[in-house]
């Protein structure tokens, strides 16, 4: 197969994975040596999980954010114990059930969350400067008609295991 298709859904794919690490880059680790972030980009994951679980129920939990960045709860508990190390989430006992805990932001997670949307605003709105406005609005019209769809019908992760295990076998 010849990765270098002229589909759309070529090119998609490819301006989507040059967004993903522009994005992740600014809150990469640095090189051996350097000193080390104060925010990684885990945390700020976290941290939006919980903001935006926060909006749609009543009480966020470490299953919920596993659900919500789609990881093993295993993974979620050490990613949540890793942002409430770093101080931007507080474990709370839960209101419904006092044997369950609910995750909360802190007020310096707020702060984080905010910064990091800001800049990232910040940064769009650079890019697309010089575009004409209907331009823009169309693409932001565009990108959230796709961000629907992707929602509406995710990837199914057998289907790409399966395509990995006949690559694997020859």
């Amino acid at each position: 197969m010849d990765t270098r298709e002229s589909t759309a859904g070529a090119a998609i794919d490819v301006a989507f994975f040059r967004l993903r690490r522009m994005w992740s880059r600014p809150l990469r680790p640095r090189r051996a040596g350097d000193p080390a972030r104060a925010v990684q980009m885990s945390n700020v994951m976290v941290v939006g999980a919980i903001y935006r679980l926060g909006l749609e129920c009543p009480e966020v939990t470490v299953g919920g954010v596993a659900e919500y960045m789609d990881v093993e709860p295993s993974t979620a508990s050490r990613l949540v114990n890793d942002a409430i190390g770093a101080g931007f989430v507080e474990r709370e006992v839960s209101r419904v059930d006092a044997r369950r805990a609910r995750l909360v932001l802190s007020d310096t997670g707020r702060r984080v969350l905010d910064a990091v949307t800001r800049y990232r605003r910040a940064h769009l709105d650079r890019l697309i400067a010089d575009w004409d406005p209907a331009e823009r609005q169309e693409f932001a019209r565009l990108v959230t008609k796709f961000a629907e769809a992707s929602a509406a019908d995710p990837a199914d992760p057998a289907e790409l295991d399966r395509a990995i295990a006949e690559a694997l076998a020859g």
